[in-house]
C-alpha cells in the first residue's frame, strides 16, 4: 500500500510539473508572438492543475493579439464565468466591443432592474449559493445560542443578530434564483466573420440583417441545425448553428 501510494504521489507531481511546464512555455510563445502556438499550449492545459479561468484569459489575449475579435470575445466571456468582477477581464471584454462593427445598444432598463443586475452580477450563481449556505449557518448559529443559552445578554445579542442575519439570508436566496433565472438561456458569440440573422430557420428564408463576429447574443430556441438568437437590442431572428460558439466553463 506504501508503495502505492509513493508510486501514485510521484505520477500527480510529475503531472503536475508536465502541466507548469506546459503553462510556463505557452507564456513565453505569448511573449515572442507565437500566438497561434501559445494558443495550443493553453489548450492543452485546460481542466488540469491550472485555473480555467486564468486559461481562457490567456487564450482570449492571444485571439486578441491575431486581430481575431470573435474568438477574444469568446474566451474574455469563458474567464468572466469564473470571476465575474475581475477587472482585467471586463476592461478587455470592453476593448473587444469598441472594435467591433456592431454597435448593438442595450435596452433601456427599469433602475430598480439595473441595481439587481449591477449585484447579481458581483457573483455567479455558485457563489450565491456559498452566501446562501453561509447565512444559513449564521442563523442556525445564533438560533441555537438563543433557545439554549442561559445567559440573557446572549439571547439578547443572538435575538438581534438574528433579525439582521434572516434579511440578509432571504436576500441572497433572492439573489441565487434570480441568477439561475437570468442563466435561463445559453449566450453565445459569433465567431464568423459576419451572419445574416434569418426570419426563419431556413437558408431559403428572408435576410432580416447582418451581424458580425465578436456579437454576443442569447439562445432562445433551436430547430435542426439553427438558432433562434436575441441581441441586447431585442432584435432576435434565426442564424445557423456553426457560425457561433457557446460561452460555457
Amino acid at each position: 500500500k506504501l508503495l502505492f501510494i509513493l508510486l501514485l504521489s510521484l505520477t500527480n507531481l510529475f503531472s503536475f510539473n508536465d502541466v507548469d511546464s506546459i503553462f510556463n512555455q505557452s507564456n513565453n510563445l505569448y511573449n515572442s508572438n507565437s500566438f497561434e502556438q501559445a494558443i495550443d499550449g493553453y489548450k492543452s492545459v485546460l481542466n488540469k492543475d491550472i485555473n480555467n479561468g486564468i486559461l481562457y484569459y490567456n487564450i482570449g489575449n492571444c485571439y486578441y493579439r491575431l486581430n481575431n475579435l470573435g474568438y477574444a470575445r469568446l474566451f474574455y466571456e469563458k474567464a468572466k464565468l469564473y470571476n465575474p468582477t475581475d477587472r482585467d477581464v471586463l476592461h478587455n471584454i470592453e476593448l473587444v466591443k469598441a472594435q467591433l462593427i456592431d454597435d448593438i445598444k442595450n435596452i433601456p432598463q427599469f433602475f430598480l432592474v439595473k441595481i439587481i443586475n449591477d449585484i447579481n452580477v458581483k457573483l455567479n450563481s455558485s457563489q450565491w449559493a456559498y452566501v446562501v449556505i453561509l447565512a444559513l449557518y449564521l442563523n442556525l448559529i445564533f438560533f441555537l445560542l438563543f433557545f439554549f443559552s442561559k445567559s440573557v445578554d446572549t439571547r439578547v445579542n443572538s435575538l438581534r443578530s438574528v433579525l439582521i442575519t434572516i434579511p440578509i439570508l432571504l436576500i441572497t436566496v433572492f439573489f441565487l434564483i434570480y441568477s439561475n433565472f437570468d442563466n435561463k438561456y445559453d449566450t453565445a458569440v459569433l465567431v464568423d466573420s459576419n451572419a445574416y440573422v434569418k426570419t426563419a430557420p431556413s437558408i431559403e428564408a428572408d435576410d432580416y440583417f447582418i451581424i458580425h463576429e465578436g456579437v454576443k447574443f442569447q439562445l432562445i430556441d433551436e430547430v435542426d441545425n439553427w438558432s433562434r438568437v436575441l441581441l441586447s437590442d431585442g432584435k432576435d431572428g434565426w442564424i445557423s448553428n456553426s457560425t457561433f460558439l457557446k460561452i460555457v466553463k
